[in-house]
C-alpha cells in the first residue's frame, strides 16, 4: 500500500477542485455563454485603488468573472477558463483589497489562476493555508467585500462595457 503525504493529497485535492469548476462553471470551450468584454476603473475619493480583486457575480446566478486592478486602478474581467469578459446580465460587484496583486490583466491565465486562489482560500474560510490572504478592513468597507451585503450592481450588456466604480 502506498503512503499519500499530506502535500501530495492537497495537490491532488487541489487539482481536482480547480478541475471541477471549470467543468461546472459553464465558462469553458466554445460551448460556454457568450462573454462580453468588461473593463473599468476603481476609485476613491477620486484616487485610483490598485490591488483590488474585483469580481462580477451574476444575479441571477451563473459563472462569475473577476479581475485585478493595476496601479492605476484599471481592471478588465476574465472568465474561469482565461477568456475575456462577462455573461451579459445583472452583476452583484465585490471588490476586496489584496495584499499582493496576484496577477497582471495583460495575462488572462494568471488573471484566472489567482482568482481561482481566491475563490479556493474563500471556500477555506480563509483559514490557514489559504493560498490568497486578503487584508480586513483597509481602503474598501468591509460591506463591498460579500455578494449578499454590497450595495454594488452593474449590468452587463451585449458588446463592449467600461464602468466607473466609485468607493464613497
Amino acid at each position: 500500500m502506498a503512503v499519500v503525504n499530506r502535500k501530495t493529497l492537497y495537490m491532488l485535492r487541489r487539482t481536482c477542485f480547480l478541475a471541477l469548476v471549470l467543468i461546472v462553471s459553464g465558462c469553458g470551450g466554445d460551448s460556454g455563454p457568450a462573454l462580453n468584454a468588461v473593463s473599468g476603473k476603481v476609485t476613491k475619493a477620486g484616487k485610483p485603488l490598485a490591488n483590488v480583486s474585483v469580481t462580477f457575480n451574476p444575479a441571477a446566478g451563473g459563472v462569475a468573472s473577476g479581475g485585478r486592478t493595476d496601479d492605476q486602478g484599471r481592471f478588465a474581467l476574465v472568465c474561469q477558463n482565461g477568456k475575456g469578459g462577462a455573461v451579459a446580465g445583472k452583476h452583484k460587484v465585490v471588490l476586496k483589497l489584496a495584499e499582493v496583486a496576484a496577477a497582471s490583466n495583460s495575462d488572462p491565465m494568471a488573471a484566472r489562476d489567482a482568482m481561482m486562489k481566491a475563490r479556493e482560500g474563500q471556500m477555506n474560510g480563509g483559514k490557514k493555508g489559504a493560498p490568497v490572504a486578503e487584508k480586513k478592513g483597509g481602503e474598501i468597507p468591509e460591506t463591498y467585500a460579500n455578494p449578499s451585503t454590497t450595495p454594488l450592481e452593474y449590468d452587463v450588456v451585449v458588446g463592449n462595457n467600461d464602468f466607473d466604480i466609485v468607493i464613497p
